[in-house]
């Protein structure tokens, strides 16, 4: 959990772009210690929590079986594929958007169907439930070519992440499609990893919280789909980068719009 303190502070302690110091985030990080609050959580098949996952028309959900993409830090992911996919690729606009932070990669869940970032009070914590960050993302199998060289070329060079801080199963390179590998995007995926010598794998979710730099795990998300992150995930500044207040606006504007919506975890209630 290299730095996954730090991240928490500096993603749920505030929403802006702007944070100050170091010395800030350690003293945000003792106050949400504080005010945690304690939960029991129950674990529960995803297919128990079904019937009470939230799906939005064209974007992401509670939970959602369309594809999706990790490689690190699911923030400079989600900028990558916002600006070379949907952007560049797609022609879309920002009510269009379909990539957001998310987790995948386990069918397990917590309590009311919730996956959450890492929170002092343990509730359905992402990484506890097996899952890995990931970006959401609505693409045609016609471009499924071009967005697999994206991805190994400018997001998951080599198939591995470029945020090495951040280690342990959380950060491993995940893929996900209906379908997997058998799917017409995963077969692009595989030719295009397999042209750059990148070990692709057919993820089954019992033996892949594996960190092993240059494997890349597809999934099939029937079976590992997609759960929205917490909205102060959304559109963040990574913790080498500034992306702009313009783009970290986005994801209370995608809130308002209906397009996101809060999880229930930790610090994401209302």
């Amino acid at each position: 959990y290299y730095s996954a303190g730090i991240r928490a502070m500096a993603a749920s302690a505030s929403s802006s772009t702007n944070r100050s110091s170091w010395e800030w985030v350690k003293f945000g990080f003792v106050g949400v210690l504080l005010l945690g609050t304690v939960l029991v959580v129950s674990h529960v098949s995803i297919a128990e929590a079904a019937d009470s996952s939230r799906l939005m028309a064209g974007g992401a959900a509670g939970m959602y079986n369309g594809s999706y993409l990790g490689c690190g830090c699911f923030w400079h992911v989600q900028h990558e594929v916002v600006s070379r996919v949907e952007e560049q690729v797609l022609g879309r606009g920002k009510y269009e958007l379909t990539a957001f932070t998310g987790y995948a990669g386990s069918r397990t869940v917590g309590n009311d169907g919730r996956v959450c970032y890492h929170n002092f009070a343990g509730a359905a914590d992402y990484g506890s439930l097996g899952h890995g960050e990931v970006v959401s993302v609505n693409f045609p199998d016609s471009h499924a070519d071009k967005v697999a060289k994206i991805f190994f070329d400018s997001v998951c060079v080599r198939g591995i992440r470029r945020d090495l801080q951040d280690w342990g199963a959380e950060y491993r390179s995940i893929v996900g499609f209906p379908g997997g590998l058998d799917s017409a995007k995963g077969q692009a995926f595989q030719r295009a990893a397999h042209e750059r010598g990148i070990y692709l794998k057919a993820g089954t979710g019992a033996g892949d919280p594996d960190d092993t730099s240059g494997r890349v795990y597809i999934m099939d998300t029937s079976m590992f789909p997609f759960h929205q992150a917490e909205v102060y995930h959304q559109f963040h500044d990574d913790m080498t980068e500034k992306y702009g207040a313009a783009y970290n606006a986005i994801g209370a504007e995608l809130l308002r719009a209906g397009r996101i919506h809060h999880t229930g975890c930790p610090h994401d209630s209302t």
